[in-house]
Parts: structure tokens; sequence; C-alpha cells
């Protein structure tokens, strides 16, 4: 389905069309809304193109969706978006664009293009990925293709030169103003079919819209990206609720993920979102991304929880001091624990991200993590099994152990499909002690009572625990079990009423973009 308001730009602007990859044999898993292409299309509209996008998790044939969808759309330029999960349907989807257009300009953009641009360059049907943040390059690409100018000199760059050779330009750089991007082109997304949809968040399937408010992040752990950066940037309170209230008032969406790295890094900042929201009433929010707990106070949590938060994931990764060290996470378990039992005591429904088989990790290390968990007040808890993807300081470390067979452990499937145990347990143990963790972590009747007294929705427990159970406890893919159940409840995307009428009444006011200094209406400058 091609989504997209059709009256936003002259009818004779150059088209750009943006497709999102997904992962292999998605059915039963997780998805969220685009964010990056929402975000992106409000740029290219800014810069006066027309865009459309397609959402391959929405498709029950996605090439075929290309196919048609350019043969009405007849792009000139392609973006193609991938997490490193996601990178085979990458370059799939851009082998189906080059056979369907091959005079398109085929740009591919997001975490595994910046993490490993020189691979996704070298793919031939692919023209450049773009590196980092691609809001100012892709509006200089655009612009140049409109004018009939040179575009592969832009920085942010990699591709491939004349005789074959990979090529980067300089870097860009990113973004300080936040506040001078305009509002995503939330029409670029099916909000109704992603109401049906399993979203990130363990809040349960209700009408949502995914925000990013903030980019980088000061820590170095080592497992993840340095995409966006070491530095903390972030929207202004006003833009994020005029983001808020934009979507509460267009869409009727009252309930938000927000997808921040480290949403709480700047308390100040994030105390006056919440009084924000606490005025405002009525409004349901999740961080399904993991917080930095041990930069939190029990006030902070409070705040929250009378803000309307409804689900918060804690990320906590090991339990152990010489693998925190390792890591570089040195989380504070002193600071840590306080605001867990905050969250839970004030029914916020409450998970802890866990990682189990880091290089070196002894058995008595990973039960020393599992025990923590057992032993805490979490409602969920997941043991995902370390996956050191390309371009981070990990990955770096196994291939000097692993050698090229490591590079088969990069975007190998869903985050819940583990392929290598890398620690010092042998593989049957290891696996048999995760398995253990999961089902008495989850079948404790004392957490069974806490999860019902808390969760938001108890409707979709049946499904989360479906899920947990069959997936990460038994390792047996859920997509098997829960498409019938996804079907039942409107897994494939339609148009409701009430979204026609939303877009019918705001797409008038929005044909084409209007500077302004009001944060986020449309870009202040474009970038």
């Amino acid at each position: 389905m091609l989504l997209g308001e059709a009256e936003i730009c002259a009818p004779d602007a150059p088209r750009l069309l943006l497709i999102k990859a997904r992962i292999d044999d998605h059915q039963g898993e997780a998805s969220a809304p685009a964010q990056g292409t929402m975000l992106l299309g409000a740029v290219a509209r800014a810069c006066g193109w027309q865009v459309r996008a397609i959402d391959s998790y929405l498709e029950a044939d996605p090439d075929g969706a290309i196919r048609e969808a350019l043969a009405g759309f007849p792009a000139q330029v392609v973006g193609l978006s991938s997490l490193t999960a996601e990178h085979r349907s990458m370059h799939h989807f851009a082998s189906v664009v080059r056979a369907a257009r091959p005079d398109a300009i085929i740009l591919a953009g997001g975490a595994h293009p910046s993490a490993e641009p020189e691979a996704t360059a070298a793919d031939p049907a692919i023209d450049a990925a773009v590196i980092g943040e691609g809001e100012t390059t892709l509006c200089e690409i655009l612009e140049r293709v409109a004018a009939g100018a040179e575009w592969r000199g832009v920085a942010g760059l990699c591709y491939r030169s004349a005789d074959g050779s990979i090529e980067r330009t300089e870097p860009r750089a990113n973004i300080e103003d936040l506040d001078s991007l305009p509002l995503p082109a939330w029409d670029l997304t099916d909000i109704d079919a992603y109401a049906r949809r399993r979203g990130m968040s363990l809040a349960g399937q209700r009408r949502y819209m995914a925000l990013t408010t903030s980019r980088g992040c000061p820590y170095r752990c080592t497992y993840c990206h340095d995409i966006q950066g070491k530095r903390f940037r972030a929207h202004s309170p006003k833009y994020v609720l005029a983001m808020i209230d934009a979507l509460r008032a267009r869409y009727d969406v009252h309930d938000f993920d927000i997808t921040d790295d480290i949403f709480n890094f700047d308390a100040e900042r994030m105390m006056t979102i919440c009084d924000g929201l606490i005025e405002r009433g009525g409004i349901g929010f999740t961080c399904p991304n993991g917080i930095r707990a041990d930069r939190m106070t029990v006030e902070q949590a409070d705040r929250m929880a009378r803000a309307g938060c409804q689900y918060v994931a804690i990320a906590i990764e090991s339990a152990t001091p010489r693998i925190q060290k390792q890591i570089r996470k040195h989380l504070r378990f002193d600071k840590a624990l306080p605001v867990i039992e905050a969250f839970t005591a004030r029914r916020v429904f409450t998970s802890g991200f866990f990682m189990v088989g880091f290089p070196g990790e002894s058995e008595a290390e990973l039960q020393q993590t599992i025990d923590f968990a057992l032993g805490s007040k979490l409602h969920a808890a997941y043991f995902f099994v370390v996956t050191p993807f390309g371009g981070t300081e990990i990955f770096g470390q196994v291939v000097d152990t692993l050698g090229r067979e490591a590079t088969a452990l990069t975007g190998s499937g869903m985050f819940f499909r583990p392929q290598k145990n890398l620690s010092q347990v042998p593989d049957r143990r290891f696996y048999r002690m995760r398995r253990s963790a999961y089902l008495r972590f989850y079948l404790d009747p004392r957490r069974i009572g806490r999860i019902l007294g808390a969760h938001p929705r108890r409707k979709d427990l049946f499904q989360y625990f479906a899920t947990m159970l069959t997936r990460d406890a038994l390792r047996i893919e859920p997509g098997r079990l829960l498409a019938p159940l996804s079907r039942l409840r409107g897994g494939v995307p339609r148009t409701s009423p009430r979204t026609a009428r939303a877009t019918a009444a705001t797409g008038a006011a929005r044909k084409l973009p209007v500077l302004s200094n009001e944060p986020g209406l449309v870009a202040k400058n474009p970038p």
C-alpha cells in the first residue's frame, strides 16, 4: 500500500519513494511506525518534492507493492531505510527497485548503512549509502537532482566510483538545532494498522505514535553504535509538546512510545515534558527503548507515573561488576534499584533488559545476572543473547577472537534469535540456563499477580506470555503460532474512516510547506 497524502506538493514536482526494510520472517514479532521515513518525508516536502512511502512490515507482498508503487508513482529517487537486523531485505528491495526503475537513484540509510557503509555501497543495486543523520544530506541530494546537477559530492555519503572502488565524501556534522526540523509526515504511516499490531512497548495494542525527542548518548558502552554521536542533543520541551498536540488534534492519537536512547539524560527537560503532559491529561506514554535508571530519582519516577507513563524498560545488561566494567556501562545498582521499585510500586509496567553470553562470561557471572532478575520486582525480563553488530567496539573484539566467522553474526535476524554463545559456558548448558531463567521468572505466582495488577491492557497478556514462553524460553518461532491471531485482530493494513476524515481535514492546510518560527510546524530553515 502506497502511503502519503496526494496534494502536499505541486503535481509536477519530482518524486521520492521511501521504503522501510524489515526483518526476515517477521510474523508474530513486534514492529513500529518508521520514524525515519516520516521525518525524511517531511524534509523532502519542505524541499519541494512529492513523497510516498511503503512500509514492508505492513505488506503481505512487499515486492509486488514496490513494483505497483513505482508503476503509478515513478520516483526519480528511492530511499531505503534499514536496521542491521533488516539489512537482507534492504538489499533485496534495492534489487527489486533497480529492476522496476533502472534509472532511479537508490539511496540506503539508517542504522545499518551508517554502521557498514562500504558493504552497503558495494551492492550494485544501491547508488550510495547515507552515513549518520540523513535529513540535511537528503535535502542537498534532492536539490541537486532537481537542478540536474551532480549529487555524489554531497557530504555524508559512501558510494562506488566509476572504476568500482568505494569512496567516502567528507563526514556530515550532526544537526545541532533539532527544533529546526519539521514535524514528521505522519501521513506516511498507517496509524490504524499499527494500532492492531504488537508494538515495541509491552503496554499492549493501542492507537499510538512513536516519537524520538533526543539524539546521541554520551555513554560508551561497547555493544552500542556511535551513529548519532556521543553528545546528547534534544528537542525542546515546547517542540515535544507541539508534536503531541498535533497528533492529538490531527489524528486522534493520545498514546506515545518515546524511543530515545536515553530520554532521562537531561532530568530538568524530562520533568518539564512530564509537567506538560500532566497539564494536558489523558495521555499515555511508554519508554520501550530502555532508560538509564541510575540517572533517575524516585521523585522523577513518580513524575513520569503521574504524567501517564504506562511502561518503562530499564537497561541493566549484566548484574556482575566485572562485566559492567568490561562493557563500560558502569551501572550504579545502589541508585538503580530504588528507581525500579519506585516504578513498580506505582504500577508502571516495568521490564529489565539483560544481556547474556558476553565474551568470557563465566557460568557464575551468568547465574548472578539471572538471580538479580529473579529476585527483582520487575514485571518483565528479556535475556538477550549478545549479538556483536558491525561498527561496534564489541564486534571488533569478537573479530579478533573468531576471525571471519564473526561477520556471520552481524544482522543475523531479530534480536531474539541468538546465533552464537560467546561466553565460557558450554552451549547446551548456556541455553538451558537461559530457558530456566525465563520459566522461573514468568511462572512465579507472585510475579503473575503483580503483572495482572500493573498491566494497562490485560486483554493483550495472552499474546505477551505466549511470545515470551515460545520464543524466549522454548526458542520456538512465535510467528506460526501468533500469525493467525494477528490476522484475526486485523494485521492487514486498512484505512479507517477516522483516519480518512483526519487526513481530509488537514490535507488542505498542508499542501505546501510554509516556513515558521513555531517549533516543529515546519522547518524554521530547510535543512
